[in-house]
């Protein structure tokens, strides 16, 4: 993982109100903590961090007047709309310490069990791992070329880059293909369900009995 420069001006500032101001003026509030070190309040040029969060960077090397901090961005928050960032989270890291991230899963190639009419279901969108800061991958992809109907690939299976550990389950499904016909009977049969006979209903086929 490319470890990306980033400009920060410490702000001694805190609150809603000042938070609102500093965004009007095109900064980003945020805070850098960990490794047991004291927090640091921070302020961002709009501009310049929506560039790093666009080219998808993780790690970054802050730059803080005379000092540099490298840390991996924990969290990012957005409006309501996903448009407008709102603050940001850093994580102090150091480059020979192992790390968990979360990272996405990409399905690239054509399953034959699809082209026979199947259905794919991506059942797990990222997965946890374990490594080096600068080993993190920005994405694991997965081919399913092979995946015929009724195959299933699990965690274990996926092939991933050198010292990169899955954490959770080995047994988890990533992704599968099963036939569309018994997806639809199972809808079916939930939707019908069994049928609830009433004392009514009975009432009316005894009497029903009783003229005959």
């Amino acid at each position: 993982m490319e470890t990306q420069p980033l400009q920060a001006k410490i702000r001694k500032d805190s609150g809603s109100i000042k938070s609102r101001k500093n965004r009007k003026a095109g900064l980003i509030p945020a805070v850098l903590y960990g490794h047991k070190q004291e927090s640091i309040m921070l302020s961002l040029d709009k501009k310049e961090f929506s560039k790093v969060i666009d080219a998808r960077t993780k790690m970054v090397n802050l730059k803080m007047g005379n000092s540099e901090e490298t840390a991996i961005i924990k969290e990012v928050q957005f409006d309501t709309f996903g448009k407008e960032i709102l603050h940001a989270d850093f994580v102090r890291t150091d480059l020979t310490e192992k790390i968990v991230a979360h990272v996405p899963i990409v399905l690239y190639g054509t399953s034959p069990g699809v082209k026979e009419g199947g259905v794919l279901d991506h059942a797990l969108k990222e997965i946890e791992i374990e490594c080096l800061a600068t080993a993190v991958p920005d994405n694991i992809r997965v081919n399913i070329s092979e995946l015929a109907i009724g195959d299933t690939i699990h965690i274990c299976d996926l092939e991933l880059p050198a010292n990169v550990n899955a954490l959770g389950s080995a047994d988890v499904v990533v992704v599968s293909v099963h036939f569309a016909a018994a997806e639809e009977a199972e809808e079916e049969e939930l939707a019908s369900g069994p049928e609830i006979i009433s004392a009514r209903k009975l009432d009316k086929e005894e009497e029903s009995k009783n003229k005959d």
